[in-house]
């Protein structure tokens, strides 16, 4: 029977037989990897820097094995070897996490992550808290750069919050130097539109670059520029120049701007579905509480529809409205597709930096119980109606500042409501 040796590194176990002696290197016949299906065997071989066939000592397949582990992808690593084959038994580790570029100027996509496959086999668009996959995902990243003409540093942080769905994932930087909206070209603007255009280009260059968010930031802000003119039909191409401008103190990324501007058209209807959890008059109640002149019409509509709905627990509900275009009286119509979601309901609430007699006060104030159907109008207005509920009460939230967190869990869909209580600053006398 081979002699059993093993150790371990870095969260790593080896496992290995062989009968040899450590430095004297034996014929393979073959080598292995099970465990990791996502992965193929050409891929871990080369991740692992190993050849289909090779002639290694246990102290070389202990550095090969370990040079797999520190990719920072697998939990564990066992090996065992015969007189025919190198078997690696991987356990792919649990914690992985999507990549999101903070402002490096490089296009995301799938030409990027072919591009980062190829360097690094095992890349699939997670990555792991640490390990030489990530430094190395840094160092490409900043030879990309400077392949463009900047010389970067860049970091990784694991990062929570990011992006729309509030994701956590592996955020990369660059730390130095710092990278800003360059020059913006604009182009298909009207001699009408072109002072309001060209303002608000000036107006967005030297703002920070985020490669994520800033060509879809550009986006919104033409459209919504030309959308205050009536311009309803408005399309919006926003595209990232190449190559940057570098100077000593930044990196200045260029845009170019597209823009189809289409016919001026009045808002004519605004058609509410008839599915809808909502009535109308309920909306219609809600809008005219937003005060004169605040925002488009169709902007406004489609706020008091979210609200009516959060009002109902349905903090997850979207809106989509879609245009038709009169073209013989230039007007705009909309149709409106509302996706409640499910519904929320009160799992708890909290007053804090309330004295206890406040809090007893304020919890006896408080009528939302747990299990109740959340409703968010509600807890926007329960400080002020809360104060009138008794003068010492209205006393003491008079020396106070009241805010409120509403923290919602999507999985269980229920709410917990924290208000918070500090002592408001007192001004000279």
């Amino acid at each position: 029977m081979a002699k059993q040796s093993g150790v371990a590194c870095a969260g790593l176990l080896l496992l290995c037989s062989l009968p040899l002696p450590a430095q004297k290197k034996i014929p393979l016949k073959a080598i292995r990897f099970q465990g990791a299906p996502q992965y193929t065997q050409q891929e871990l071989l080369s991740a692992a820097g190993l050849m289909p066939e090779a002639r290694l000592s246990s102290r070389d397949v202990k550095a090969h094995a370990k040079q797999l582990n520190d990719t920072g992808l697998f939990e564990v690593i066992k090996f065992t070897s015969d007189s025919k084959m190198l078997l690696f038994n991987l356990t792919p580790s649990q914690q992985l996490f999507p990549v999101h570029m903070d402002n490096v100027p490089l296009a995301p996509g799938k030409e990027l992550d072919e591009k980062l496959h190829e360097r690094f086999p095992l890349y699939r668009g997670l990555l792991p808290a640490n390990g030489s996959m990530l430094e190395g995902i840094c160092r490409t990243f900043e030879e990309m750069l400077a392949a463009k003409g900047v010389k970067a540093t860049v970091k990784a942080a694991l990062t929570s919050g990011l992006g729309p769905q509030k994701l956590t994932a592996m955020n990369f930087t660059v730390v130095s130097p710092a990278v800003h909206i360059g020059r913006i070209q604009l182009a298909g603007v009207s001699s009408g539109m072109e002072a309001k255009a060209s303002l608000l280009a000036s107006g967005q260059m030297g703002n920070s670059f985020d490669t994520e968010n800033t060509a879809i930031g550009l986006q919104h802000a033409f459209e919504d520029l030309y959308k205050d003119q009536d311009y309803a039909a408005v399309q919006v191409d926003v595209a990232q120049g190449d190559p940057p401008v570098v100077s000593g103190q930044s990196v200045d990324i260029p845009f170019t701007v597209k823009i189809k501007e289409g016919g001026i058209y009045k808002l004519g209807t605004i058609d509410f579905p008839a599915s809808a959890l909502v009535a109308r008059a309920d909306v219609q109640k809600i809008l005219s509480k937003y005060p004169a002149g605040s925002g488009r019409p169709l902007d406004l509509f489609l706020l008091a529809i979210r609200d009516a709905y959060h009002a109902k627990g349905y903090l997850d509900c979207s809106i989509a409205s879609h245009p038709s275009f009169n073209e013989a009286a230039h007007l705009v119509n909309y149709s409106l597709e509302v996706a409640p979601g499910l519904q929320y309901r009160l799992a708890s609430v909290k007053f804090d930096g309330a004295p206890d007699a406040m809090a007893a006060k304020l919890k006896l104030a408080w009528k939302m119980a747990s299990g109740d159907v959340f409703d968010e109008s509600y807890v926007s207005n329960f400080a002020a109606l809360a104060q009138k509920k008794d003068k010492p009460m209205t006393k003491w939230m008079q020396t106070v500042i009241t805010t409120y967190d509403v923290k919602a869990d999507p999985a269980a869909h229920e709410v917990n409501c924290i208000f918070h209580f500090a002592k408001a600053a007192q001004g000279p006398r």
